[in-house]
């Protein structure tokens, strides 16, 4: 046999396989339909080198683009580059925007342009498209936008978390993209950090579950039109950098990464979690994207998880050019794919994909390492059912941004106003006058964050006209009974003395303090300190001595200082979306009572950054741990009390399940909602114990004088810690559980 006869048989018997691949979509040949293996094994087989390694290759669509998206002008794409992309080079996934969101039929242009090139493709294997749809689908205008997840956290509302993720997955996938890089399952335990605001807050117990949640929405809780991959990211300890700059070193002991870092992820896996992608940073001297003891040893041999692993943006490349611990680009490409990358986000040309060709044919990285990864990308791809239908569906994205969802985002926004303080100023009567300033008050990016239309959220000419802080408050009391003066802008501080006069006209001044939208190496900053025009524009409207309600939009516990101790009352929320004005008015004016709670502990000094969860050791002493406000701390215009916390024994088996009972009553005059908390403390244990952790909670709303009482089981083993050896054990010993100013003692045997 010739090698050209070789090479038609072997294209026709690839052919043949495709076909038997397709034909239980083709209604020729009976299936099961979850036998995954066979059909990944039949296209798998039909697949050259060259396929299989474009199949790991992600890019931008800008490596694709002829001109760029801008308020101004309009993306479009380039068809021969896109060509190349697809079906010359084989490439299995893309992502993004080109700098602005898509209208939904752009979207659906562009879809449907991607995969009618994947289809004549000699595999046929659909296009992955993938998208960062952190807070709703952020990058296609119309679509139904929510609070960031830090203000999703502050609701304590599991379910309201499941339902923003299921409808956010049925307008992505609506639009023809199938997987989302979302949610974040980093603990936001160092607030300098620039993406707190994109984390469930600092608490293990709250991000599992919330984390949990969110992907149960996104993947299980949809229509089959709105199912789509979710992505925990970024596996693992991205969000705690020693500097607190965005992607530079950390250093976290083994026993903490396994204690308060891996939970998260072993739950979303346990849930289902289709995809992963790495933290960009480096943990102990290690880049993540090159240690496979975390992506093999860890995700894939104890957590078991089966899907697929992308890098984050240009992360292969970084080995060599950023860390430094790859001599060149190939040797970085053979490092990643040692330590377990399946797909890199390259982004913007073939490098990997010609680099890892080259070492498969060098024999540096066999053929069936490859063939790993092809088949959990495969995988993916046949689950969220690509090869059926991997096109937008214009009936359902024409529901898009419906009323229905409009009100589950103004519900999320209203439950993430945190009340931090009030000397009885809140709520304010619709009569009064008031004076509204501040940086963030006139401005729609201030609610949104970054993730809203483009990258960092800031193009105001992109948003709809959704209400801004000033708007809502305005149609609360009426213009007439509302000034506004600017009095700071991002960079410097205004017409003080405008701001001075208006005030001692007014009844009361609503001070917006806000943070610039910024994410990631541009939201770096070097102190957590209120930028020094937003302290002038406080001391300016203390000075008159009116009454001053601040209130905070920010994507991290600022440094409040003098304004904590001046502000009659202080509300507090992280980016809270389009509904975010309306809500806070609301909520000032009396129309909400607030219902949120802190989802971090916020600082009340830059140098003290104690997490609630901390050591006796660091309670000691005049310098010991006091926050401005613990973490779980809310306050309401209503009162409740608390009773009768008890259980059925007092000394109980590690084995056991405890079930716990306690009593609230609404003792307000007001209808009104709260989270009962659950915490437990060790008394004694060979690691030092917390001085408390978060077990349970739940979210419960009371009418005036009404009680409730709420149940919690506990298993005796989530009581334990992870030992110096890395196992998990449970002592036996004393421990104390607590909700509220009820505790309770008991043994466990």
């Amino acid at each position: 046999m010739t090698l050209k006869t070789f090479s038609s048989l072997m294209k026709k018997l690839r052919l043949l396989a495709f076909l038997l691949l397709l034909a239980p979509a083709m209604g020729v040949l009976a299936q099961p339909a979850d036998d995954l293996d066979a059909r990944i094994e039949a296209i798998l087989a039909g697949m050259t080198l060259e396929q299989k390694v474009g199949e790991m290759t992600q890019l931008t669509l800008q490596a694709a683009a002829q001109t760029e998206g801008t308020a101004t002008t309009t993306f479009a794409v380039d068809m021969e580059k896109l060509r190349e992309a697809v079906v010359d080079r084989h490439i299995g996934s893309i992502l993004n925007v080109y700098n602005v969101a898509h209208t939904p039929e752009q979207w659906t242009t562009l879809i449907n342009q991607v995969q009618d090139l994947a289809a004549q493709r000699g595999t046929g294997v659909p296009v992955l498209y993938g998208i960062d749809a952190v807070h709703g689908n952020n990058y296609m205008q119309g679509a139904t936008l929510f609070p960031h997840n830090l203000a999703l956290a502050a609701t304590w509302n599991a379910g309201l978390v499941r339902e923003a993720n299921r409808i956010t997955a049925d307008e992505t996938r609506a639009a023809g993209i199938p997987w989302n890089f979302s949610p974040v399952l980093d603990l936001g335990r160092q607030p300098l950090w620039s993406r707190f605001f994109e984390t469930f807050g600092e608490d293990v117990y709250l991000s599992t579950e919330l984390g949990r949640v969110a992907i149960e929405g996104q993947q299980n809780d949809g229509t089959a039109a709105g199912r789509l991959a979710a992505t925990g990211k970024h596996f693992l300890g991205y969000s705690t950098p020693t500097s607190g700059k965005d992607r530079t070193p950390a250093l976290i002991p083994d026993r903490v990464l396994h204690e308060y870092f891996v939970p998260p992820f072993r739950a979303a896996i346990d849930a289902g979690l289709l995809t992963v992608m790495i933290n960009s940073g480096e943990i102990n001297g290690v880049p993540v994207h090159a240690n496979r003891d975390l992506l093999t040893g860890l995700l894939r041999d104890e957590l078991g998880f089966e899907g697929l692993a992308v890098t984050d943006w240009e992360d292969v490349d970084k080995l060599h050019n950023f860390h430094r611990v790859a001599a060149s680009h190939k040797e970085a490409v053979r490092m990643a794919v040692h330590a377990g990358i399946d797909m890199s986000m390259v982004p913007y040309d073939y490098s990997f994909t010609d680099d890892l060709i080259a070492l498969v044919k060098e024999g540096a990285i066999s053929e069936a390492r490859i063939d790993t990864s092809v088949r959990r990308i495969l995988r993916v791809k046949l689950q969220l059912g690509l090869f059926e239908d991997a096109r937008p569906k214009p009936d359902v994205l024409a529901q898009a941004g419906s009323a229905a969802s409009q009100a589950v985002s103004r519900q999320a926004a209203e439950e993430s106003v945190v009340l931090l303080k009030n000397d009885g100023v809140l709520p304010l009567a619709k009569n009064q006058r008031v004076l509204v300033t501040g940086p963030g008050a006139n401005l729609r990016m201030a609610l949104h964050g970054s993730w809203t239309y483009v990258w960092q959220g800031t193009d105001e000419r992109l948003y709809p006209q959704t209400p801004t802080f000033l708007d809502a408050v305005r149609t609360e009391i009426g213009a007439g009974n509302v000034r506004y003066e600017p009095g700071a802008d991002f960079e410097q501080a205004l017409d003080l003395d405008a701001v001075a006069n208006a005030a001692r006209e007014v009844d009361a001044v609503l001070l917006m303090l806000a943070e610039y939208p910024s994410v990631e190496q541009p939201g770096d900053i070097e102190d957590l300190g209120l930028p020094a025009e937003q302290q002038a524009l406080v001391e300016a409207v203390r000075a008159t001595g009116k009454p001053m309600v601040v209130v905070l939009v920010q994507n991290r516990p600022r440094i409040l200082g003098m304004a904590a101790d001046h502000a009659g009352a202080i509300l507090m929320t992280n980016y809270p979306g389009p509904h975010g004005g309306t809500a806070l008015a609301d909520v000032l004016f009396g129309d909400v009572n607030p219902s949120g709670h802190l989802p971090f502990t916020y600082p009340r000094y830059a140098g003290s950054l104690t997490p609630y969860d901390h050591k006796n050791s660091e309670t000691t002493g005049p310098h010991g741990y006091q926050p401005l406000y613990a973490f779980g701390h809310g306050l309401s215009y209503t009162s409740f009390a608390y009773s009768n916390l008890r259980m059925a024994s007092a000394t109980v088996g590690r084995d056991e399940v405890l079930s716990v009972s306690v009593t609230v009553t609404n003792t307000g005059d007001r209808p009104g909602m709260d989270v009962v908390q659950l915490y437990s403390r060790d008394h004694y244990a060979t690691v030092t114990p917390a001085a408390r952790r978060l077990r349970r909670f739940e979210k419960v709303t009371l009418a005036p004088g009404a009680s409730e009482t709420v149940t919690f089981t506990l298993p005796v083993s989530e009581l334990g810690f992870v030992r110096p050896d890395l196992t998990w054990t449970v002592e036996p010993g004393a421990f104390d559980l607590m909700v509220a100013d009820q505790t309770l003692t008991f043994e466990v045997r």
